[in-house]
């Protein structure tokens, strides 16, 4: 049991704030459908910031420590760290094993998630680098048609601005921020009540100077990533000096400059230092921006109220001179939260400023545009400048629309404006949607370009996601622009287009972020289903009409949660939802005869005030007996024994759903996961096991029979506490169970032997994960039935093959990180398994899926070749040569792991050599494969 912490150790900021993710989730008709169209329904503000203050809820549970409310900060440091060192896996005599799970990518390559920053490279055409928020990184060559993964997985994920430095010659140095104050369920800092809570905290600044290939951390700024104690924990964006290259960063409440150890400046002068003038610190209501024209003019904006809320310029270039710089915007306006400025690009006196005002375009009072408009000519009134109030012409169309019009902004999440590089009067803007006005000096409104299609619903605009957070031209095309949404990347080639057309640019640029993902229970079958954070849900597959393993198609909106997929019936029914409650039953083919049946039981009504489901709605049908499916109700289970004929109906038909009750040791807390055991029903020996959001474990036998109030068995581990993430069971021994906890401060991972025991005796497994958040487990079989126990944590995948010793048979075996080139550190938030061909999916909140086919797992020495392998030299300083006989066919590959069990190397064995040159001096274990055979063999590298 881990030892909790004092208070003292805790950041405590009395402040409120919630997250403003997207608001377009839906409430759908629950009459039968024949068509893939969701029929949705318009949402007060109070509902839209309900649902944003309930994703925040649901990740604060799944980490509070239960006995303070709030994260340790100590403990997800050491989460950090013990997850930078990836631990030995040992058998019973101490002998290295390499462990043979091979891993692919399952996509989506071609649907994208949150973006706030795309950046077109200012002298390659071909160059772009953008920012997935929770996702890093990715840089394309070929102007989008393709991504790779640039940021370092075991690095910071959470990227909000990225800026190429704009002097000619420094083409290759690029920087990146990190921090999302706004929007992002990926990782919440203490209680949902406090500033660490609602947004998604960084490590500063990074730094390229290789073309935005390669990264390092730019300085010691950025603190802990756990909790608000630096104000460059939040970055909303850089900018970079034409005149001086000094990289300016807006942070929270301040903007800071960075000056090189160079010779510009006095030699006592370096690192990072906020600007003059700029005195108040770190309120999470003072969110800022930051744009330098091309001749230097340097403006940035506070906006949270305040005195020093507003827009500031400078012209000096000197800051460390001590000239403060001017605040142009006194009396102009006060903005309440957030103000983003736009450079006209073709007139260097002009800068535009949009901002939330403050209004609300809520349909039942007087619906208004949520954000005004102003332009700032330096030129203006005999060169001392002036401003021009555009607001009269924010969008505002026929009718009304709650969140979508007049202009949504959602408190200042969705907000952007641009001009067109060659017109300083056509500018486009982003809210929950994107609009555009050719010439704002004449022109009466903006027109709608992207996000929803129209004010009559909430149907996307064509290839095209709502929420926009970038909308940036290409400098090498003045009519391309390019958009970044919580959709991902798209692209117009045609902005003065009557209809605007855009093009996804979401190819291998894989940010998405799962809540729960399902694999299909027919072995070979390679169709996958997932529930996205703010996406909906995907489906993909060969089987599922996909053209490739990693291209995914979105079936279902609003905020995705539990999925399910059934071979109870000949039309391949699948499970999905939405958030609050609602569970649907579809056909996987979508074509004609598709049925959409809204199957909600009629007890657990939507009803927002008082909610019969959690906000990540859960459901579970069992694993082997794919007839029956679960509903978790809060703390009430439901159940139908007829799911692919099952309407919303509760009562005692046989399609009908029978409330179970609740968990007599339950109380009031909320049931959050339901796990049963393998293999064909039978009402002797099957069990369901169903856990708590505050600890419980319990046990009920013959559950497609039984009820909770007669049956249910509390076989809770003693003193075990926190929100119950996920819960395996044994493929083939039913008594061996694999419970995992999410909670910091409580322990994570138990293990059982003896699960149908009236009180079964718990094992503590968490071992050198004692520091992590446990999120998902599963336990896989391979082909020689050995059984390999995995962990999903918030800092990626992890494996052992015995974490309690002698119970299970054998020595202990610590937990070794998996797919460190793959995976990384992505929060790997879901797994689902199907023994029958050893495969396991594997959901990320952040970096999409990726599925595991588990083998068997080679000792140090085992050999499935006919003679020995022999390697030399050993030790070898460049060159090894491998000898198997003849048994190398052309396509042998190899594997190699250093003593961590980190995958350092891998690649085709040619001329039966691998070349070990740029391998460290150490220990290493190459793994061989061919011809269907494996062999490991140990070297030491000189």
């Amino acid at each position: 049991m881990k030892k909790l912490l004092p208070i003292g150790v805790f950041l405590i900021l009395a402040f409120v704030a919630f997250t403003f993710t997207s608001e377009k989730e839906q409430n759908i008709s629950t009459s039968n459908v024949t068509s893939n169209k969701l029929k949705t329904s318009k949402k007060t503000p109070e509902q839209r910031t309900l649902f944003a203050e309930e994703r925040a809820r649901y990740e604060y549970k799944l980490q509070a420590n239960p006995a303070t409310g709030l994260i340790p900060l100590e403990e997800k440091e050491l989460e950090f760290n013990n997850s930078k060192k990836a631990k030995i896996r040992f058998d019973g005599g101490d002998n290295l094993r390499a462990p043979d799970a091979s891993f692919i990518n399952r996509g989506p390559s071609n649907l994208g998630g949150r973006t706030r920053t795309i950046v077109p490279h200012r002298t390659n055409p071909n160059i772009i680098l953008a920012g997935g928020v929770s996702g890093g990184v990715f840089r394309s060559t070929d102007s989008g048609a393709s991504w790779t993964k640039v940021s370092a997985n075991d690095e910071i994920h959470n990227v909000t601005a990225i800026v190429q430095d704009p002097r000619l010659g420094f083409e290759d140095t690029w920087y990146y921020a990190t921090g999302e104050l706004k929007g992002n369920s990926a990782s919440i800092g203490a209680d949902v009540f406090n500033i660490n809570s609602n947004s998604y905290l960084g490590r500063g600044v990074w730094k390229s100077t290789d073309g935005g290939i390669t990264w390092s951390n730019l300085g010691t700024r950025g603190g802990s990533q756990e909790v608000f104690d630096d104000t460059f924990d939040y970055i909303s964006n850089l900018a970079v000096d034409p005149t001086t290259g000094y990289l300016f960063a807006a942070t929270v409440g301040r903007i800071y400059f960075y000056l090189p150890n160079d010779t510009d400046h006095p030699p006592n002068l370096t690192g990072w230092y906020f600007l003059d003038g700029v005195t108040s610190c770190c309120s999470t209501t003072q969110m800022t921006d930051i744009a330098i024209t091309s001749t230097g003019i340097i403006y940035y904006s506070i906006g949270g109220g305040g005195p020093n809320a507003g827009v500031y310029s400078t012209t000096d270039a000197k800051i460390w001179n001590g000239t403060p710089a001017t605040k142009i915007s006194s009396g102009i306006f006060t903005p309440p939260d957030r103000i983003v400025l736009g450079l006209a690009p073709s007139n260097t006196n002009k800068v535009y400023a949009i901002y939330n005002n403050g209004t609300s375009s809520d349909c039942s009072g007087i619906a208004a545009p949520e954000a005004d408009l102003k332009m700032w000519d330096q030129a203006a009134a005999a060169g001392v400048g002036a401003w021009t109030d555009y607001s009269n012409k924010m969008p505002d169309e026929s009718g009304c629309s709650n969140g979508n019009d007049p202009f949504a902004v959602q408190g200042g999440y969705n907000l952007t404006v641009s001009v067109k590089p060659n017109d300083e009067d056509f500018v486009v803007i982003g809210g929950v949607n994107a609009y555009r006005i050719t010439d704002i000096v004449n022109d009466a409104t903006f027109d709608r370009i992207g996000g929803y299609a129209n004010t009559s619903g909430y149907s996307q605009y064509a290839n095209h996601h709502p929420d926009v957070h970038a909308l940036v031209f290409n400098p090498h095309n003045n009519n391309e622009l390019f958009s970044g949404t919580d959709g991902g990347i798209h692209k117009t080639s045609n902005i003065n287009a009557g209809t605007v057309a855009w093009t996804s640019l979401n190819n291998n640029y894989q940010t998405q972020q799962y809540y729960h993902v399902a694999i299909d229970p027919l072995s070979g079958s390679d169709f996958v289903l997932g529930g996205l954070q703010d996406n909906g849900t995907n489906q993909g597959g060969l089987s599922a009409g996909q053209s490739n393993l990693t291209e995914q198609q979105n079936i279902f909106s609003g905020d995705g949660v539990a999925v399910a997929i059934s071979r109870d019936n000949v039309n391949i029914p699948t499970f999905v939802g939405t958030q609050y409650g609602s569970i649907y039953r579809r056909n996987k083919n979508l074509g004609s005869g598709f049925i959409n049946a809204n199957i909600k039981p009629t007890g657990t009504p939507d009803g927002i005030s008082s909610p019969r489901a959690e906000f990540v709605t859960y459901f579970y049908l069992d694993q082997d007996n794919n007839n029956v499916l679960y509903y978790a109700a809060n703390e009430d289970l439901y159940r139908t024994n007829d799911a692919s004929n099952s309407t919303s109906t509760v009562g005692t038909g046989t399609s009908d759903w029978n409330n179970l009750g609740t968990p007599t040791s339950f109380g009031s807390q909320s049931i959050r996961r339901l796990t049963s055991t393998w293999g064909t029903y039978n009402a002797a020996t099957s069990y369901l096991l169903i856990g708590g959001e505050a600890g419980k474990v319990v046990r009920l036998d013959d559950p497609h029979n039984a009820t909770l109030a007669s049956s249910g068995i509390d076989i809770t581990p003693s003193g075990a506490t926190g929100y119950v993430s996920d819960i395996a069971i044994h493929p083939t021994n039913r008594d061996i169970v694999l419970l995992t906890y999410s909670n910091y401060g409580v322990t994570n991972i138990y293990i059982t032997t003896d699960a149908t025991a009236a009180s079964p005796t718990w094992y503590n497994a968490e071992l050198n994960l004692s520091s992590h958040s446990i999120r998902s487990a599963a336990i896989t079989t391979n082909t020689a039935g050995e059984a390999l126990y995995v962990v999903g944590t918030a800092r990626g995948l992890y494996s052992s093959t015995n974490p309690i010793g002698a119970p299970l048979g054998g020595s202990t075996v610590n937990w070794t990180r998996e797919a460190p080139n793959l995976i990384g550190y992505a929060v790997v938030s879901s797994m689902s398994y199907r023994p029958a061909d050893n495969k396991l999916l594997i959901g990320t909140h952040g970096n999409g899926m990726f599925e595991a086919t588990i083998n068997h797992v080679l000792g140090l020495e085992d050999n499935e070749f006919s003679e020995s392998i022999k390697v030399y030299p050993n030790p070898v300083k460049n060159t090894l040569n491998l000898n198997i006989s003849n048994e190398l066919s052309k396509d042998a590959t190899f594997i190699i792991n250093n003593v961590l069990g980190q995958n350092v190397m891998e690649g085709t064995i040619e001329n039966n050599q691998v070349n070990v040159n740029n391998l460290n001096t150490g220990i290493y274990f190459i793994q061989i494969s061919s011809n269907g055979k494996k062999g490991v063999k140990r070297f030491i590298k000189k």
